[in-house]
């Protein structure tokens, strides 16, 4: 099992997996963070390693998406000056996905 494996499962399959092993207690007062940090060791998994791994990627995918960004934000503005309000609006749109997008890899990155 690997730390993606582990941040799916719920906290109720995180509580039951780690019951199965005696090193580790108070398992029903630990919230998912906690379960996935005790049972990370159990597995094998190297915490740090992997949160760098998934930061790393991050970085990568983040550099992407703000040049596109970039190179929407010029074609929305060619296309305010052409008065070319479909071209403007497609422009608009795509830079709001982009942006919602980044934003939620940012925030599920918080590993």
């Amino acid at each position: 099992m690997d730390l993606s494996e582990l941040q799916r499962l719920t906290v109720v399959k995180l509580r039951e997996e780690a019951l199965k092993h005696q090193s580790i207690t108070g398992v029903n007062g630990m919230n998912k963070e906690q379960l996935i940090e005790a049972l990370a060791p159990v597995f094998g998994i190297d915490l740090e390693a992997e949160t760098r791994a998934i930061k790393e990627r991050l970085a990568e995918s983040k550099g992407v998406l703000k040049k596109e960004i970039a190179k929407l934000k010029g074609e929305r503005n060619a296309a305010l000056e052409d008065h070319d309000q479909d071209g403007f609006d497609q422009a608009r749109k795509e830079i709001k996905r982009r942006k919602r997008r980044l934003r939620h890899m940012l925030k599920a990155g918080t590993v």
